[in-house]
């Protein structure tokens, strides 16, 4: 193949040169901050065509929905490109120029439709695939950084092109039973048609940093307080010595400015410590003083808010076998009495969860059953009355958002643990909960202001159901859902994966594996997760965001939802004998992946996710930014790096039968070339060896962001399962 000329347009103000005019022409307004495309509805304006078409669909377009199959029909000229095509475009000679901008919505159809050019023969892998100029470099430049060194995004919104691609692969698609495509499989998530943003300027206005948090402080009055209540508890906490006020006060802050904006259950406006009973005091900097890194004062703290927590409830809320009620002998108030017991021993779990020994995680595993117990005694689904006071609907949303992270704690105990949730999704009749906004009110009055322009929070059972009968093109009742509400959706929806996959091992069932129909369903009620969180006007792919981290992790979660329809990796993991070589040996022999159309664009959203990273530097984001995250990113990040390494190990055998597609092959060298931007002075030959050193090298890269000197021992572990499983690659063609 002759190659092209390349570096043929230099830039005046830093000499960088580009292969083409218009890569030069998007990088030189990085430096002008040019804005040319204005809409013509709003004083907006952006720097690429493709954020204004965005742009003008959420916020000009009446009808957000995908077209119809009709109106694309139509449109005989109009070429259609799959999601991984685009990813491609930035590392091959074929640049991805859509027409009518990069949301097109790609409906159902057969293999040969995607493109109106004829579709290329697929690549072997043995001949490699041509690049011009520096292509992957481009790529990078693609992805903008932060507008401040604490905000870039590690794991962007996913990108799924459709089910079909357009190579006549040779290994099967999903079929419907009668050996046709389905029309849900076919549905392309709007996020794979363009590589995310870190900034998204294309549907929100800019903000701010979010504010600093105002310090809790302990003041002489409350400490001698905390230690007169203390003394009640001396049968249980023999040793009454706790901290002074201002290390007090230390945890406490450490406590909302590490944990609280991940599981915002507790009013900060109007959060009173001289008011909060004991055992929530003691719970709070416990869990606060990890986040300080005093991790021997946490443990402190630990074991007396345990013991105070547990002798409140055999005192004041177990069974007394007298009566047939709860004995009552502390606040008068059962309700909220039982509301802050749950948020106390969720706290304690918080703690607990996420160490082999010190505190045993075991303990937060009996731990749950009580916040189980104590939550079906309050009644999972009964709220605090309003009477349409500030108040009143505070102690009701404070109650629901209780409720739901508890229910959103099982569901992570589920993927770590592989154990079964103690609530189920179908129980929970609850509304969805309210907007950040509304949550972060700091007066009545504000409040009042922020409600003026909002919706109503739907059910929760409306909203699922919504996003599993929903089609492309039709209404629905769920158009959008708030921060939080989106993150107890997507719990449902990865529970519901769990329960489907468990019910596939049963002997009776004859298949390991996720049914097609069962999967287009999933597939579909994701995709339509994904239009919801676009119209949500807090989200945000920005972890610093000032509407909280929430929508963030919801993100990573749905690429967790994603991965886990193409591999079974609950009773795969092993985290539960925190003992790595276990881990990395369960991972490698019991978890296999075959090429499908499917899995390729798996493996694409798990490339996808590493490339900010590496642009930033993995070491940076390691040792700067990871360990402020919740623990959920890095128990998908685990998953992410084991499929793309599975991957990896099947499509760099030598002459794979049949022979890679066209996109499998982009995908591979998208792959190799992010390697070689990260490990500086390998080579293309090196690395493809054999067909498990690429897989090795790629397993190394993710194990570093989780190897840094991490608050909780899960997330170290984590860096070391990965290593450990790399070692195993590479023994595989050790001599």
């Amino acid at each position: 193949m002759v190659k092209k000329a390349t570096r043929s347009y230099e830039c005046d103000r830093c000499s960088r040169t580009f292969a083409r005019l218009e890569h030069l022409q998007r990088h030189e307004r990085s430096h002008t901050k040019e804005k040319p495309f204005g809409c013509d509805k709003c004083p907006k304006s952006f720097t690429r065509k493709d954020l204004l078409v965005r742009h003008e669909r959420l916020a000009h377009s009446s009808s957000p929905v995908a077209q119809t199959p009709e109106a694309t029909v139509t449109a005989s000229t109009q070429q259609v490109f799959d999601g991984l095509n685009v990813l491609a475009s930035a590392v091959t000679d074929h640049p991805f120029t859509p027409t009518g901008g990069v949301d097109q919505t790609i409906l159902p159809a057969t293999h040969g439709t995607f493109s109106t050019a004829p579709a290329p023969e697929p690549t072997p892998f043995s001949e490699p695939f041509a690049y011009e100029g520096d292509e992957f470099s481009s790529f990078l430049d693609s992805i903008p950084l932060p507008s401040h060194p604490y905000s870039p995004t590690y794991q962007p919104l996913p990108l799924f092109p459709p089910l079909q691609f357009d190579s006549g692969a040779g290994y099967p698609s999903a079929l419907s039973s009668h050996g046709t495509t389905t029309a849900h499989s076919s549905v392309l998530p709007r996020h794979g048609t363009q590589l995310p943003s870190l900034q998204p300027e294309e549907s929100h206005p800019p903000y701010k940093s979010r504010p600093p948090k105002v310090p809790i402080a302990v003041t002489t009055q409350c400490r001698d307080r905390i230690v007169s209540e203390l003394q009640d508890y001396a049968n249980v906490v023999p040793d009454q010595s706790i901290p002074s006020r201002h290390a007090l006060s230390r945890c406490l802050t450490g406590y909302l400015t590490g944990y609280h904006d991940h599981y915002p259950f507790l009013h900060i406006p109007t959060f009173n410590i001289e008011a909060c009973p004991l055992y929530l005091v003691l719970s709070m900097a416990a869990l606060g003083a990890q986040y300080c890194r005093e991790h021997d004062t946490s443990m402190s703290l630990f074991r007396v808010a345990k013991a105070v927590t547990l002798e409140h409830i055999r005192r004041n809320l177990q069974w007394n076998g007298n009566h047939d009620q709860y004995r009552m002998t502390g606040p008068p108030n059962q309700s909220q009495d039982i509301l802050e017991t749950v948020q106390s021993v969720l706290m304690l779990t918080s703690v607990s969860s996420w160490f082999e020994h010190y505190p045993p995680h075991y303990e937060a595993l009996y731990m749950r059953s009580l916040m189980e117990t104590l939550m079906r005694k309050n009644g999972l689904n009964e709220l605090p009355h309003q009477d349409g006071s500030w108040e009143s609907w505070i102690r009701n949303e404070s109650a629901k958002r209780t409720k739901l992270i508890v229910f959103c704690f099982f569901g992570i105990h589920t993927i770590v643990f592989d154990l079964p949730s103690m609530i189920l999704a179908e129980e929970i009749m609850l509304d969805l909960p309210c907007t950040e906004q509304e949550w972060t009110a700091p007066t009545a009055g504000q409040w009042i202001e922020c409600r003026q322009h909002l919706r109503g929070s739907p059910k929760i059972q409306d909203a699922l159901n919504s996003l599993f009968t929903r089609t492309p093109g039709t209404g629905g009742q769920l158009e959008s859902f708030t921060s939080l509400g989106g993150y107890v959706l997507i719990h449902a929806m990865i529970q519901n994966i769990w329960l489907i996959q468990k019910a596939c091992r049963v002997p009776v069932c004859n298949t390991t594996c996720l049914s097609a129909a069962q999967v287009a369903s999933l597939e579909q009620a994701l995709e339509n997760w994904c239009q919801c969180w676009e119209r949500n006007q807090e989200s945000s792919i920005d972890p610093f965001n000032p509407n909280g981290p929430i929508s963030f992790t919801s993100t990573a979660l749905l690429r967790l939802a994603y991965i886990r329809l193409n591999a079974d990796f609950s009773s795969a993991r092993r985290l539960q004998t925190w003992n790595p070589d276990e881990i990395a040996r369960s991972l490698r022999e019991n978890l296999s992946v075959q090429r499908s159309d499917r899995l390729t664009r798996a493996a694409l959203h798990c490339a996808h996710a590493l490339s900010t990273p590496i642009k930033l530097g993995i070491n940076y984001v390691a040792r700067t930014l990871v360990s402020s995250w919740s623990n959920q990113y890095a128990l998908c990040s685990l998953e992410c790096a084991v499929l793309l390494a599975k991957w990896l190990e099947i499509a760099t055998v030598p002459n794979p039968e049949p022979s890679l597609t066209e996109q499998e092959t982009k995908l591979l060298e998208f792959v190799i070339e992010m390697v070689m931007e990260a490990q500086h002075g390998v080579s293309r030959s090196w690395l493809l060896a054999n067909n498990t050193r690429l897989s090795a090298v790629v397993t190394r890269l993710w194990a570093r962001l989780f190897t840094a000197d991490y608050i909780y021992e899960l997330v170290n572990l984590i860096g070391r399962s990965l290593n450990r499983y790399a070692d195993l690659l590479e023994q595989v063609h050790m001599p």
